[in-house]
């Protein structure tokens, strides 16, 4: 937590008051404690990257036709 923290203070020039989760894979959930907003991040080579939130999960359906049996994708 102090690298996340100490690359923050110093960019912003401020003591931050942060909360961090470690999620795996070198990702982490650091949150603002002052103003509730959350991110997921991950440390690279000293750099802290922002990751997008959201994530797509693509689902098939099968559907059997006159035709034959199709496979469809389902959001």
């Amino acid at each position: 937590m102090n690298n996340i923290k100490n690359l923050l203070d110093t960019y912003l020039k401020k003591d931050t008051a942060i909360a961090e989760k470690d999620l795996g894979n070198g990702y982490k959930e650091v949150c603002d404690l002052q103003t509730g907003d959350c991110y997921t991040v991950r440390l690279k080579d000293g750099l802290i990257e922002r990751v997008d939130n959201t994530m797509k999960l693509n689902r098939t359906l099968k559907v059997e036709t006159p035709s034959g049996v199709k496979t469809l994708l389902k959001d």
